[in-house]
């Protein structure tokens, strides 16, 4: 037999299916999802529809929330709140965002909530009901309060800093400046924010400071910088800076900061302590105790009550000519104004007048716009210039007329200037010989000579050495991070014997050498330089000429350097262009 015939299906039917099915689906979705979900009718604001997760949030039973509003469960004035938000939305007819709404709970007490809230309209385009969905952001928001207290801690730690704390963006815009960078580097927050912190950084550390960035942006850690810095109508400062990256959650760069100190009187203290063990040393440094040294200092200090006589320090590469520029400042009637100094053998002729005197815009290529010089930033402080016999026979000429009458012209200029500034001015060279070579003028050099200061090589300063190496052991061992370490009885011995041509530099090279190679240990002749121990012939006590000592002591640094003479240099304590002069000399005289 056939079966009967099958009716066909019901469309209207097979549709109310699945839209039950679909509807059964919706309502296992709604009813566990972890936010609260609600409904509300849009005439009388009574809710119609909550949740589980709803239901567990607020602490009440669906059967007490359904059929009440909010004024039912809240303060009037949270609940004139949720009203409030209600009307914006259905009057709108578009959703509307909550981020941080507070609700009073009765299982958790306060929570935050970040709802949305989306008017369901009726086939006319009315509102129908009120559809909100809530977020409990209640430890979220601690955490950002905890975050934010955190952030405002540390900001108010960074403004009252000692340090000067500065961080700007990998592209350059100054971003915090605290009030110690306001002290220090001389501008306030208010011009230092929001600019690029290059165009505060002084011309003469652009190239350092941003060989120093790029290599921080590249992932090179930067060990600590110490720099001098001229602020305008201030004193010249040493400043030690720290650099470093402040990642973003990406891990790229998202901040460059640095923490600068003031180290200007720490590093005065301790060139005291290493060069002449002066009286102004910190504690335990050794005392000047030489006849000779005695009497320099003695000189120095009584030069330095004129504010306005120049002073000649004359004497060997080392011996702290730089020191007794500084000390003679500090002791006299300037001692509150600026403080520069210049190495004349560092600069070439046109740079060394453009630092000195400045120059005027388009006196030169690269002169984009006029330049204050160091005589002009230096008004009523001193000026020291190292070196002076390096000095080009052009710039000796404008530097006679300053002498003579104060006054100047920058580079490109035709205008006159004045400057209340007291020349100080050293030199190891025997300018008397450079006058009758034609490489220095007469004319200066009797200026400069009026009051002569000889500052005695180490050598004449024996009854020192066994003070001041402890004094540096002691320092460099700090420095080191390691216990302070003592020279034997026969070290002092050995450094009391040697001619020690490179003066007080050369004893501080040596003990840091033998510093490294005791491996926290104390020193023993072992660890001094062959020179110095006496093993080499040329260190015997038969070589008491020192142009002997000195000619083998820069040729075997010299021959240990491959022959590199800024390597050399750089050993010996000297500039490049001393030790070329120094090989020059040592070579007429062998020849002589």
């Amino acid at each position: 037999m056939s079966q009967p015939p099958q009716p066909p299906p019901d469309p209207q039917r097979h549709a109310e299916q699945e839209l039950a099915r679909v509807n059964a689906f919706l309502d296992a979705v709604v009813e566990n999802i972890p936010d609260m979900i609600f409904v509300k009718r849009a005439d009388d604001h009574m809710f119609i529809r909550f949740n589980r997760a709803g239901e567990e949030l607020l602490g009440w039973k669906r059967s007490e929330l359904l059929g009440k509003t909010d004024h039912d469960f809240y303060p009037k004035e949270q609940a004139d709140f949720f009203h409030a938000k209600d009307r914006e939305t259905l009057r709108n007819k578009v959703l509307v965002d909550v981020p941080e709404e507070p609700i009073d709970t009765k299982a958790k007490g306060r929570r935050w909530l970040h709802t949305r809230k989306v008017p369901v309209l009726d086939e006319r385009g009315e509102p129908l009901y009120l559809l909100g969905i809530s977020e409990d952001i209640t430890d979220r928001k601690a955490s950002e309060e905890r975050a934010r207290a955190l952030e405002r801690e540390l900001a108010t730690l960074a403004q009252n800093a000692r340090e000067a704390i500065v961080a700007w963006t990998p592209e350059g815009r100054i971003v915090s400046w605290n009030a110690a960078a306001e002290t220090i580097y001389g501008f306030t927050a208010q011009k230092a924010l929001g600019r690029n912190v290059e165009s505060l950084v002084p011309d003469y550390l652009k190239a350092q400071f941003l060989d120093a960035q790029n290599r921080l942006l590249a992932g090179e850690p930067m060990p600590p910088e110490t720099y001098h810095l001229r602020p305008q109508n201030r004193p010249e400062l040493e400043i030690e800076e720290s650099r470093f990256i402040i990642p973003g959650p990406d891990g790229r760069p998202a901040r460059i900061a640095s923490f600068g100190r003031d180290v200007t009187e720490l590093s005065r203290l301790k060139l005291a302590n290493e060069i002449l063990g002066a009286n102004t040393a910190p504690r335990g440094a050794a005392a000047i105790r030489g006849k000779r040294m005695q009497e320099t200092l003695a000189s120095s200090d009584i030069v330095a009550s004129d504010a306005n006589a120049t002073v000649l320090l004359l004497g060997e590469t080392g011996v702290g000519k730089g020191w007794l520029a500084r000390r003679v400042h500090e002791r006299s009637p300037r001692a509150q104004k600026p403080f520069f100094e210049v190495n004349c053998a560092g600069l070439s002729g046109q740079l060394v007048e453009s630092e000195l005197f400045g120059h005027e815009r388009g006196a030169f290529t690269g002169a984009m716009q006029q330049k204050r010089g160091i005589v002009e930033a230096a008004e009523g402080g001193t000026l020291f210039l190292d070196e002076i016999g390096e000095l080009p026979l052009g710039v000796q000429a404008q530097l006679l007329t300053f002498l003579d009458h104060r006054s100047y012209r920058r580079v490109g200029g035709t205008r006159a200037l004045t400057a209340n500034v007291r020349l100080l001015a050293a030199t190891n060279l025997d300018l008397k010989a450079a006058v009758e070579r034609g490489v220095f003028r007469r004319d200066l050099f009797y200026r400069l000579s009026v009051v002569p200061i000889v500052v005695p090589p180490l050598r004449e300063r024996r009854e020192e050495i066994a003070e001041l190496t402890e004094s540096m052991l002691e320092e460099l061992a700090r420095r080191a991070g390691r216990a302070r370490i003592h020279a034997s009885t026969e070290v002092i011995a050995a450094l009391e014997r040697y001619a020690w041509p490179g003066n007080v530099r050369e004893l501080r090279n040596a003990l840091e050498r033998a510093l490294i190679l005791s491996r926290g240990e104390a020193i023993t002749r072992g660890h001094l330089p062959p020179e110095i121990r006496g093993d080499q012939e040329t260190s015997s006590p038969l070589s008491n000429r020192l142009e002997d000592v000195e000619r083998t002591h820069i040729l075997r640094v010299l021959e240990s350097e491959g022959g590199n003479r800024t390597r050399a240099a750089l050993m010996l304590g000297v500039s490049r262009s001393t030790l070329k002069r120094k090989l020059a000399e040592l070579s007429v005289k062998q020849a002589g």
